[in-house]
């Protein structure tokens, strides 16, 4: 029996938590797709994969509802490998462990995979629920929704035939999706030279942030580890002229970075400077984020007496700029819809080498041209700084349709088992059907999940009194599809 087998459907939970005990990051999704294919012939289902590993199973009509359109279910086999500072765990081939927490599902000591996890989850729950009644169903899992999206912007039109699609990747209970962030990042690369220096090694070190999804969370207020960093640097470098050795920070592009350190090499007479320069400055932001940041730790350390030789000074100055002057954050909220993020900018990653500094930033904004005048900004600071920059193709954004007929069944059949209106919204985030909505002519489309929290996080966490009503409404609105 597993941890989660006393929770409801069974079903579903049973598909969750052995895609818990697959491990699928991203690039890295053959066990999925391997155990749903083997899942869809057990049953007798036609399944199939594509170019670029997406995987479609066919699940035909229940008796007596051939006549209805074909509805596609989709979700990604791909996670986020996030593990808590202290924590190793190989994501490529260890499981994930979850565990009931109250209301929760929760993972030990890294991300639950709960984001998108429980989606496939759903729709394999309904490919398995012999008392379902539906039309032609089609189930198509994406590979690599998480970094690069390359699943979608590889999925060809006429892989699925169906022209309506459920996405079951949101994230909020109660909710229909109807618009989404385009994306696209900034990969900023800062050569450095390296000279041999005298001098004490010390680390600084960030750390005990919430971090978050870059996207959802954006507007939260927590910090960021790296522009943390950066600011410590900035100010332990005006009283210490130290020289940076290494950094690194963040996980993932589209994660808010939890922890970052530094190695700088400091002259022995300045380092008591230095550390209390670091430990002003770290008083000052623990002030700030003293409401969504309380776990926030900032410390000077002694670090290793050999390693690699410090980068020049000019080069350290410029790492500092670079990391003070790029925006984080919010950038602008919409006009149109009260609360919603409309433009926004995450520093997701640096890292370094012995000959250059990479800094990864990804940018959303459900206005292309915003978007574009955002990234714009960060080459620019880039450039003042001698950094080159490249820019990845990114993916568009998700148009709504307020009049869209698959919204207007998903409500009627919400209000009908829940007797009030579900909440219409946009997400400041990518989704695969801005994507799919280039691919698939016509596609009518809507996005809905169960409730999670702090995804992209070790402390993401599933509400799981929420998924039980969440594949009620699935099996009726695929029942009152017409």
């Amino acid at each position: 029996m597993g941890v989660l087998s006393e929770l409801k459907p069974g079903h579903v939970w049973a598909h969750f938590e052995r895609i818990c005990a697959i491990p699928h990051p991203s690039h890295h999704e053959e066990g999925v797709a391997r155990y749903i294919m083997e899942q869809a012939a057990r049953l007798g289902f036609e399944a199939r994969r594509d170019d670029v590993g997406n995987v479609l199973v066919v699940v035909p009509a229940t008796p007596g509802f051939e006549d209805r359109p074909t509805v596609v279910l989709q979700g990604h086999m791909d996670m986020v490998p996030v593990a808590a500072p202290g924590v190793t765990h190989d994501f490529e081939k260890e499981p994930i462990t979850p565990y009931v927490d109250g209301d929760f599902v929760r993972a030990r000591g890294t991300t639950l995979g709960a984001d998108n996890g429980i989606g496939c989850a759903l729709a394999l729950g309904i490919m398995s629920d012999a008392d379902a009644r539906h039309g032609n169903l089609e189930l198509l899992f994406t590979v690599n929704e998480e970094a690069g999206m390359d699943g979608a912007h590889g999925l060809k039109a006429d892989f699925v035939t169906g022209r309506m699609l459920i996405n079951l990747d949101s994230e909020q209970w109660g909710e229909f999706c109807i618009s989404c962030a385009g994306g696209g990042d900034s990969v900023i690369r800062l050569p450095v030279e390296r000279s041999a220096a005298e001098g004490m090694r010390l680390d600084v070190r960030v750390g005990g942030l919430r971090g978050g999804h870059s996207g959802i969370d954006i507007d939260k207020g927590h910090g960021n580890a790296i522009k943390i960093l950066g600011r410590c640097l900035a100010a332990g470098r005006k009283s210490a002229d130290f020289r940076l050795v290494s950094i690194r920070g963040g996980t993932k592009r589209n994660a808010i970075a939890d922890s970052a350190s530094a190695v700088v090499v400091v002259p022995a007479e300045k380092q008591e400077a230095l550390r209390e320069a670091v430990g002003a400055m770290a008083g000052v932001i623990g002030e700030e984020l003293a409401r969504t940041d309380p776990g926030l730790r900032i410390e000077v350390a002694g670090g290793e007496a050999d390693g690699a030789a410090p980068m020049g000074a000019q080069a350290t100055g410029r790492m500092m700029d670079l990391l003070v002057a790029l925006p984080q954050g919010v950038v602008s909220m919409s006009p149109e819809m009260k609360g919603l993020v409309e433009t926004s900018t995450n520093v997701g990653v640096v890292e370094s080498d012995d000959a250059a500094v990479t800094v990864v930033t990804l940018t959303r904004s459900a206005i292309d041209s915003k978007m574009a005048a955002v990234k714009q900004q960060i080459a620019t600071i880039a450039r003042l700084v001698g950094a080159e920059v490249e820019e990845p193709a990114g993916y568009p954004g998700w148009r709504p349709n307020p009049d869209s007929p698959l919204l207007k069944t998903a409500v009627d059949v919400y209000r009908r088992l829940h007797g009030e209106q579900p909440r219409i919204w946009a997400v400041h985030a990518g989704l695969e059907c801005a994507l799919f909505g280039e691919k698939l002519p016509g596609v009518d489309m809507i996005s809905m999940g169960p409730t999670m929290h702090y995804v992209h996080s070790p402390d993401e966490e599933l509400y799981h009194p929420s998924v039980a009503p969440m594949y009620e409404l699935l099996r009726a609105l695929l029942e009152a599809v017409q």
